[in-house]
């Protein structure tokens, strides 16, 4: 039976895969720490050509096609959208809006491109819904910022993702390697989470049989060998995006080494091995710019 299982993919749950691609570009580029150490990244970027207008695409991408994904389960979204109504959509997304506020909606576009990240680019899907829990739109989801699931070289990893929307990247990179510390020591909360509420595309009886034994906090399996922490980092920086296209890729992998260099630092030093998580950048003229733009465009309420 385990052979079976593991052979098994973790379907993405967004559709759109190859329209959001488009527009959250990656530069193909592997890093090594200064002792030779090869560390999983992934760098994205939007596009340069019309600044503005590609963050409007962005935009219009989540709310058609990614916000419901990201706020409710599969089984909701299946059941909304089954009832064959015209406005059926519209109405899902009105819904998952509904969820967030202005208070809450910095970290909860930090959580969203995370989420978006992680299905298209490393083909790891939400296994737990939290933001559908959420009765309150201005309190924020606690614990791990995302709960992903994907079989890598045989093995499955349990992703508690770690997201931060900062003007600054050492800021944010020292405070996401803090948080991922205490969503990794207090994994029981979102185990539990698990055993009732798991949901992701296509799940099978032997898969959802399978995952939620490896994922029993009182089995025998080294949790070292399962969870493994994804930190997505938005940060600010108008000089780099002011650099012309042709210089714009060489110019982000060389900021990039030094980012990968100070994050993976900080997380040493909280006690986690450089292979448990996955670096990835994403620039932006203004963060602050960004979620105002976005409560703006989402209309978000108060």
């Amino acid at each position: 039976m385990e052979c079976e299982v593991m052979d098994k993919r973790l379907e993405p749950q967004l559709n759109n895969s190859e329209e959001i691609k488009r527009l959250l570009r990656q530069v193909e580029v592997n890093f090594e720490l200064s002792d030779g150490r090869r560390v999983e990244t992934l760098l994205i970027y939007l596009p340069l050509d019309e600044p503005g207008n590609s963050l409007s695409e962005f935009f219009d991408v989540i709310k058609n096609g990614v916000m419901a994904h990201f706020v409710f389960t599969c089984k909701e979204i299946e059941k909304k959208l089954g009832v064959n109504k015209p406005d059926a959509a519209k109405k899902l997304f009105e819904k998952a809006i509904r969820k967030l506020s202005q208070h809450t909606a910095q970290g909860e576009l930090g959580e969203l491109i995370l989420f978006t990240l992680l299905d298209v680019y490393l083909e790891a899907p939400k296994l737990l819904s939290k933001v559908s829990t959420k009765t309150n739109p201005r309190m924020p989801v606690f614990g791990a910022d995302a709960v992903h699931g994907q079989f890598y070289d045989g093995k499955f990893r349990l992703m508690l993702g770690e997201s931060k929307l900062h003007q600054d990247f050492n800021s944010a990179a020292t405070k996401a390697t803090e948080s991922i510390k205490s969503a990794k020591d207090t994994y029981e909360k979102e185990f539990d989470l698990l055993d009732s509420n798991i949901d992701f595309p296509n799940i099978d009886s032997e898969l959802e049989s399978y995952l939620l034994e490896i994922l029993d906090p009182f089995s025998n399996i080294n949790l070292d060998d399962i969870i493994h922490s994804p930190c997505f980092i938005g940060f600010s920086n108008p000089a780099l995006l002011k650099t012309n296209v042709g210089g714009f890729i060489d110019k982000y992998i060389a900021l990039a080494a030094e980012h990968v260099g100070y994050y993976f630092g900080k997380i040493e030093k909280q006690g986690i091995t450089v292979d448990k998580t996955t670096l990835i950048l994403l620039p932006f003229d203004s963060t602050t710019d960004l979620v105002e733009q976005f409560i703006k465009y989402m209309d978000i309420k108060k």
